[in-house]
C-alpha cells in the first residue's frame, strides 16, 4: 500500500511496476538486463476519491496519457532496486 495522505491510500494492485531495458550507455550489459522501472497508474480505475481523479485528469502533464494513465519511467541510476526507490520518491 502507498499512503498518499492520512485519508488517501492506494492499494498495490492500482500501481503496475515493470522492469524494462534502460536506454543509453550500458557497456557489456546493454540490451541484456532490465534495469529501468516503468510505473503505470490508471487514474480512472483507481480508488482515488472523484475530486482527486477530476483534478489529475485536468492536468496538462506529459506523464498522463489521454486515456488517464500516469506513466513514469525511472532509469537512473542503472540498478533496478535503486529505480524502485526513485519511482516511490516521484510518486510520493
Amino acid at each position: 500500500m502507498l499512503e498518499i495522505s492520512n485519508t488517501v491510500i492506494l492499494s498495490e494492485w492500482e500501481i503496475e511496476l515493470n522492469a524494462i531495458r534502460a536506454q543509453g550507455n550500458g557497456g557489456q550489459r546493454v540490451n541484456k538486463v532490465a534495469t529501468a522501472i516503468h510505473l503505470r497508474f490508471d487514474i480512472k480505475r483507481s480508488t482515488l476519491p472523484n475530486v482527486y481523479k477530476e483534478r489529475l485528469l485536468k492536468l496538462t502533464d506529459n506523464r498522463i496519457t489521454s486515456e488517464g494513465m500516469v506513466v513514469i519511467k525511472a532509469q537512473f541510476p542503472r540498478y533496478p532496486q535503486n529505480n524502485n526507490k526513485l519511482v516511490n520518491q516521484l510518486v510520493s
